[in-house]
């Protein structure tokens, strides 16, 4: 083992016994437990034992089963982005880390501190919440990953004037896959989900998008979207004889690439039962992740989905350096991570501008329409109080509040 997995090994070993300790210890000491965490993890610069000594930046991470793996990647991506905050010369300023367990209003776990004026919510975090948090206790709340289609219904939250979103939603990727799609000149499809995929509660928005490239979608129910359960044999049927006769060229699945649905329809079309004996129709176009679709296996069809998420010009530069640090390719998970601690650092260089009604407005530095500068020149600009934007990894860093950057996403032919 390298130095560098035995030290994470350790330091991730660290952090199982001290979560192992339970939540209620937690819930006494959230800003003493997660800070020591922190410090364990990420080299943090203050050791924070009193709600009374609390830095005006405060990181919450989630604190519920199966959420280790979440934390290990936002927590290795947030290390990258301290590493590029040092080689400027720069301290990364001091913080307060809490844990969130399920369930749990945020500001009941958020000491009140009079100088709190920056808080990172937990990737997927409740909107509502965080929301009245921040409008509560004056904050600015960053979500450093927030894709879903809340993301949609933002600007009409409480609180939304103080929200804002770091990474870009999902319907710029789906944007990307409906336009390979038509660049291939697959522009006529049916389209299949599983109701209980995840994929499923996206395929209205891809269909929405679908048509406004330019597509089409033949259907033979009330719905664009035919519904079918893998274990409903009368429905599986029904949709594989639709296919036959609709004889559309390209087949859309919302659907899990490793589950039940999918095989049965890899299956059926092995069998050329969609095809009139030829097993290569139609193609088919997948709306789901890149990360799960890089693990599916090429087949006598041609498959379209989703090369990578949309992320920002910064990419290159940080993937180098993690897989440096870490030994593998990043997500976009961790280039969450990466950029939320080079916008703690540029928040935490200078105090902050004041908003029109006077008060600290801890992300009001943020230029959307600016230059990129690069990270070291934007801490220079920061100390004289000038706006500014930075390259970043996970979007194009053109931030504002209640509204998602975008970036760019990439959608192809899959290779087996």
């Amino acid at each position: 083992m390298s130095p560098k997995r035995s030290v994470l090994a350790s330091r991730i070993g660290a952090l199982q016994e001290l979560i192992g300790s339970g939540a209620r210890r937690l819930k006494r000491w959230p800003l003493l437990s997660w800070t020591c965490i922190a410090s364990s993890l990420i080299s943090c610069q203050s050791l924070v034992t009193s709600g009374l000594n609390q830095p005006r930046i405060a990181v919450m991470l989630p604190f519920g089963p199966g959420d280790e793996q979440l934390r290990r990647q936002f927590l290795r991506g947030f290390t990258v982005g301290e590493d590029s905050v040092k080689a400027c010369s720069v301290t990364p300023p001091s913080s307060s880390w809490i844990g969130l367990p399920p369930d749990t209003s945020p500001s009941d776990v958020l000491p009140e501190a009079a100088n709190q004026q920056l808080l990172v919510a937990p990737p997927g975090a409740d909107l509502r919440a965080f929301g009245r948090l921040a409008k509560a206790r004056d904050l600015s709340v960053l979500l450093p990953f927030q894709r879903g289609s809340s993301l949609g219904r933002l600007a009409g939250l409480e609180g939304s004037d103080r929200l804002w979103p770091l990474v870009p939603s999902r319907r710029k990727d789906l944007e990307a896959i409906a336009a390979a799609s038509l660049g291939k000149g697959w522009d006529w499809a049916m389209v299949v989900r599983d109701p209980d995929s995840l994929e499923s509660s996206e395929v209205e928005t891809f269909v929405d998008l679908f048509f406004d490239a330019g597509g089409g979608v033949k259907s033979y129910t009330s719905s664009d979207i035919q519904s079918v359960d893998p274990e409903d044999e009368a429905a599986f049927q029904r949709f594989s004889e639709d296919m036959l006769w609709s004889r559309v060229p390209t087949m859309v699945v919302a659907a899990d690439p490793n589950g039940e649905l999918a095989q049965k329809l890899r299956d059926a079309q092995r069998k050329a039962e969609f095809g009139l004996e030829l097993p290569a129709v139609p193609n088919w176009v997948w709306i789901s992740g890149s990360t799960v679709l890089a693990e599916v296996s090429e087949q006598p069809w041609q498959q379209l989905g989703l090369m990578h998420a949309a992320r920002g010009e910064g990419w290159s530069s940080f993937a180098k350096a993690f897989e440096t640090r870490w030994g593998d390719q990043p997500t976009l998970l961790e280039a969450s991570g990466y950029d939320t601690a080079r916008v703690l650092a540029l928040a935490g260089t200078a105090p902050p501008p004041l908003s029109s009604e006077g008060t600290p407005d801890a992300m009001g530095w943020v230029d959307p329409d600016a230059k990129p500068v690069p990270l070291c020149e934007g801490f220079q600009l920061r100390q004289q109080s000038k706006s500014l934007r930075i390259p970043a990894a996970a979007s194009d860093f053109r931030l504002m509040p209640a509204q998602a950057p975008s970036g760019s996403a990439s959608a192809g032919l899959l290779r087996g």
